[in-house]
C-alpha cells in the first residue's frame, strides 16, 4: 500500500479492514510444515494463480473471480443488496458508446468490484498510447494522471468496497479515489482525500434496483454533478414505462437527452431480469423534437447456458465481436446500417413523449408490419397441406 502511495488514511482503512481475516484468526497460526494456512494460501497464489493472471491479460481479476464464486454460492445478502456484477463485455461496450478517451474523467456511483472503471481505464491508457507513443516521458505523465486523477468510484457495501480497492490496486492504481460511503445521501461530489471537486464527464453505472425508480435515482443524482460529457446506464427496463417513476425521468430529460435505448440479451446476470442500456448526453435538454435510436440487442452473438457445473456459460456462437462492434457504430451515426442491424427491422428512430415518460423501451417505437406478403400465404398453405397429407397417410 506505501508502494502505490495510497494516502495514509486510505492505508490505515484498509489494514484495519484486513486485520481480523489476516492476522487475527486460526489462519495466521503456524503448522507442522512450518507455514501458517495464510502463506500456504499466499505462495500458491503467487507461485500459481499470478503467473496465469500475468499472461491472460485479464484485467477485472478479483470482479472476475467474484462472479465465478457467485456462481456457485449465494453472497451473504447478494440479493438483498443488489450485489450484481457486470459483465466485461458490457461494461467495454458502455465505455465505448460514452466515448471515453485519455482526457476522460470517468465515475461510477455503485461501484462493485471496479469493473466500469478497469473498462474505462484501458481504454484512456490504449488512447493516451497511440497519441503519445514517440514521447515515452509524457506518455508515463499521463498514466499516473489517469490512475490517479480521471477515475472515482462509490460503493456502500465494505466488503465489496474492499474488492473494488484490491481489484484496482491490481492494475497498478493507487485506488485513492474509491469511497466507502453512500452516494445518495453522503458524497459530495469531491475527491476522495482532497476538498476539491471531480469534473466528470463520463457516468458508468449498474445501479442497485432496489432503490427508488429501480436505481435511476442515481442518475439523477449523478448528472446534477455534471456539466458536459455522456452518461450510460444498465438498469431493469420495466422502469422505462413505470409511472412511478415519472418525476425522476422529468427530471432527468431536464438537463440531459437521451440518445439511445439498447434492449440487452435476458441471460445477462444471474437472475435473469430484462435490463436495457440508456445513453444520455449530459447537460443538454431533450426536446419533443430530438431523436432516440430504440435498438434490439437480445441477440448479441453469444449464446448463454447458465449452468453450474460446465466450462464455459458464454459460448460466440454467431460473431459477439461484430456485433458489438456494429452496435457501436450505429449508436454513435459511424454507420446508418451494418451488418447485424437494419432501420425498420431490429432498430428505430423515434422521438419520446414528453408528456407521460413511459416510452424508453423499444417496444414502444417497434414498428410491427401487419401486411401479408406472398411468403407468408406460401407458408400458410405449405404448413396446411402437409398436415392434410399427414392426415391422409
Amino acid at each position: 500500500l506505501k508502494a502505490r502511495n495510497l494516502p495514509s488514511e486510505k492505508q490505515k482503512q484498509i489494514t484495519n479492514a484486513l486485520r481480523n481475516t489476516l492476522v487475527y484468526n486460526n489462519l495466521n497460526k503456524k503448522m507442522p510444515t512450518g507455514m501458517s494456512p495464510i502463506a500456504e494460501i499466499y505462495k500458491k497464489i503467487y507461485d500459481e494463480l499470478r503467473p496465469a493472471y500475468l499472461k491472460t491479460n485479464v484485467n477485472d481479476f478479483t470482479g472476475r473471480l467474484f462472479n465465478v464464486m457467485n456462481s456457485w454460492v449465494d453472497v451473504p445478502d447478494g440479493g438483498a443488496n443488489d450485489v450484481v456484477l457486470t459483465p466485461r463485455y458490457v461494461t467495454n461496450l458502455m465505455a465505448e458508446l460514452c466515448e471515453v478517451d485519455m482526457n476522460s474523467y470517468v465515475w461510477d456511483w455503485a461501484l462493485g468490484s471496479g469493473g466500469f472503471l478497469i473498462s474505462a481505464m484501458n481504454i484512456m491508457l490504449s488512447d493516451a498510447y497511440e497519441r503519445l507513443k514517440k514521447s515515452p516521458e509524457e506518455y508515463q505523465r499521463k498514466v499516473v494522471q489517469i490512475k490517479r486523477d480521471q477515475l472515482l468510484g462509490i460503493e456502500l457495501l465494505p466488503d465489496i468496497y474492499m474488492l473494488a480497492v484490491l481489484n484496482m490496486i491490481l492494475m497498478g492504481d493507487g485506488s485513492s479515489n474509491i469511497v466507502n460511503e453512500d452516494s445518495l445521501t453522503e458524497y459530495d461530489g469531491n475527491y476522495a482525500y482532497k476538498n476539491k471537486k471531480f469534473n466528470a464527464n463520463v457516468f458508468l453505472l449498474n445501479p442497485p434496483y432496489s432503490a427508488e425508480g429501480n436505481g435511476l435515482i442515481f442518475v439523477k443524482k449523478a448528472f446534477e454533478n455534471m456539466k458536459s460529457g455522456k452518461g450510460a446506464v444498465i438498469i431493469q427496463d420495466s422502469v422505462g414505462t413505470k409511472e412511478n417513476a415519472r418525476d425522476i425521468k422529468k427530471a432527468i430529460l431536464k438537463n440531459n437527452r437521451m440518445i439511445a435505448s439498447i434492449k440487452m440479451p435476458i441471460g445477462l446476470f444471474k437472475a435473469s431480469v430484462q435490463t436495457s442500456i440508456y445513453l444520455f448526453e449530459v447537460g443538454k435538454k431533450h426536446r419533443k423534437t430530438d431523436k432516440v435510436k430504440f435498438i434490439d440487442f437480445r441477440e448479441d452473438g453469444y449464446t448463454r447456458t447458465n449452468r453450474k457445473k460446465t466450462s464455459s456459460n458464454l459460448r460466440d456462437t454467431n460473431d459477439a465481436k461484430g456485433h458489438y462492434r456494429n452496435l457501436v457504430e450505429i449508436v454513435l451515426g459511424q454507420e446508418n446500417e451494418t451488418k447485424y442491424f437494419k432501420l425498420g427491422d431490429n432498430y428505430f428512430i423515434d422521438t419520446l413523449d414528453l408528456d407521460k415518460y413511459t416510452d424508453w423501451n423499444l417496444e414502444q417505437h417497434k414498428i410491427v408490419d401487419i401486411q401479408p406478403t406472398f411468403d407468408d400465404f406460401r407458408e400458410t398453405v405449405s404448413s396446411y397441406l402437409s398436415w392434410e397429407v399427414d392426415q391422409l397417410l
